[in-house]
This record gives structure tokens, sequence and C-alpha cells, in this order.
């Protein structure tokens, strides 16, 4: 009986053994399969496809740019030469009003002491509301061009044969492989679509 039960024992601890290696070699197995695969998965990225384009090029090229680019100089323009105009009409007045300043009285020196204040807060003012305009109009420009490229982009990858493509300004980045810049396909192919929205 001592021995039947030693036996029922050994073949009990046999059979837990089994069972117990069965689980965690499949659990094992399974964590091996998601590393793997996770490796896997990492060495695909590892080999992402990168492509730059040089955004000095594309705006001295850039036809639907250039255009833009002209038309806010000489909206600047125009604004520096509206302040410059103030600013000669009130230095006159302000000229005038000194001349005439040792015959005036000390209420019309007051008063001429006022319209000059007044004369620099108004050129103030409107220098910050031209200053704000032109932010105002710059920010939409670079909007606008940054949608168009962006747009262009979308459709230029709709292969999906790059992972990123990058701008590059100057002073950036330190290194660029020449074979991953896109600059004259994308400077052709805005240029296309501008000249098309132009028929």
């Amino acid at each position: 009986m001592k021995n039947l039960l030693l036996i029922f024992n050994v073949i009990l601890l046999f059979a837990v053994g089994f069972l117990f290696y069965k689980q965690f070699s499949r659990k094992f197995l399974n964590e091996n399969k998601n590393f793997k695969s996770c490796v896997a998965d990492s060495t695909l990225r590892s080999h992402s496809r990168l492509a730059w384009l040089d955004v000095d090029s594309l705006q001295n090229n850039y036809e639907y740019y250039k255009i833009l680019k002209s038309s806010f100089e000489k909206k600047q323009q125009a604004g520096n030469n509206e302040l410059e105009s103030i600013q000669n009409k009130d230095q006159q007045e302000a000229s005038q009003l000194q001349q005439k300043a040792q015959t005036m009285t000390q209420q019309e020196q007051q008063a001429a002491m006022a319209k000059i204040n007044e004369m620099q807060q108004d050129l103030q003012a409107r220098k910050q509301q031209l200053d704000n305009d032109l932010f105002e109009a710059s920010a939409k420009m670079k909007e606008d061009i940054l949608k168009r490229v962006q747009n262009f982009l979308k459709d230029y990858n709709k292969d999906k044969r790059f992972d990123y493509i990058f701008s590059y300004e100057p002073g950036f980045m330190f290194y660029k492989d020449s074979t991953l810049d896109i600059t004259k396909d994308v400077i052709v192919g805005l240029n296309d679509l501008y000249q098309k929205s132009q028929q």
C-alpha cells in the first residue's frame, strides 16, 4: 500500500510538472512572438523614408508666393509712405506753431502744445494700426502658402513613399542628403497648379 501511494504521488508529480511546463511554455512562445513582432516593427520604422524641401528655393521660385509677396511689399510701402506724409505734415505744423510761440499768449501756447501732443498720438495710433494690418496680412499669406504646400504634398505623397517631409532652412539641419531633396518637384507641381487655376 505504501508503495502504491508512492507511485501515485510520483505520477501526480509528473502530471503537475507536465501541465506546469505546457502552461508556461505556451506563454513564453506567445511573448517571444510578440517580441519578434516588435523587433520587426521597429526595424521597419528605422527604414522610414524621409524627404525635404528648401524653403528659400520654394519662395524664390513659386509664382503664387512671388505675387503675394509683391502685393504685401506694396501694401507695406504704401503704409510707410502714408506715415511719412503724416509725419511731414505734422512737422510743418509744429514748426509753424513754434515760430509763432513768442507772440502767443500763455493760453495759446498751451493749446499749441496740446495740438502737437495730439498729432504725435494720432501718428503713433496710425503706425500701430498699419503694423497690425501688415502683421495680419503676413500671417494670412503664410497660412495660405502653407495650406497650398501641405495640400500639394498630400497628393504628391499619396503612394506613401515618404513617412516625413521636412522643410529645410539654412542653419536648421547640419546635414542633408541631396537624393531626398524634392524641392524641384514641389515647385514644378505648385506652379502647374497655379497656372491651371489662372486659366
